[in-house]
């Protein structure tokens, strides 16, 4: 069995019927608003603190860091470096970028929600981020 559907296109006149088609279809495919040639570019991500967001979803006690990166991506979900981060990339960034070291207590790697807060308070006043807005 076989279709045929024929799509105007007239060289002369300027009248392309394709045109109409293939908005139509990525209009389907795709709902989001056309965007001009003058629109204004989209915002950049948003900057995000490591330390702050582990100081925002760290209570008290602490959390084997295998749970942390679930805890960071609820708080941000959108945020490109929690979304594949891993128990043990967090204890190595932990300690490369920000001098904390996880102890291993019953093969958990235990995060003190303490020695993070110590690490925000140490940094400098001029120093909000920690050099760490990509979470790496």
């Amino acid at each position: 069995m076989l279709k045929w559907h024929f799509v105007e296109v007239n060289g002369d006149t300027g009248f392309d019927a394709a045109a109409d088609v293939s908005a139509r279809a990525m209009a389907a495919v795709d709902p989001l608003p056309p965007v001009k040639d003058n629109a204004t570019p989209p915002p950049a991500p948003e900057a995000r603190d490591l330390l702050t967001d582990l100081d925002e979803v760290l209570g008290t006690e602490p959390v084997p860091t295998a749970d942390v990166p679930g805890m960071l991506r609820n708080l941000a979900p959108t945020w490109r470096p929690y979304q594949t981060l891993t128990g043990k990339e967090l204890r190595t960034i932990l300690a490369d970028q920000h001098g904390i070291k996880v102890p291993t207590t019953g093969n958990k790697h235990p995060l003190d929600p303490a020695a993070v807060r110590r690490a925000l308070a140490q940094r400098p006043a001029d120093d909000s981020t920690g050099g760490d807005q990509n979470g790496e």
